[in-house]
């Protein structure tokens, strides 16, 4: 499993990093 950064991810998903902090919280990520 690669590992990236988190403004990286962000990026690849074309989202913000507040999101994927966000995403973090809710439980969405795994």
């Amino acid at each position: 499993m690669t590992n990236y950064k988190p403004k990286d991810f962000a990026e690849l998903l074309g989202v913000s990093v507040k999101t994927l902090q966000r995403w973090d919280r809710e439980g969405i990520l795994k």
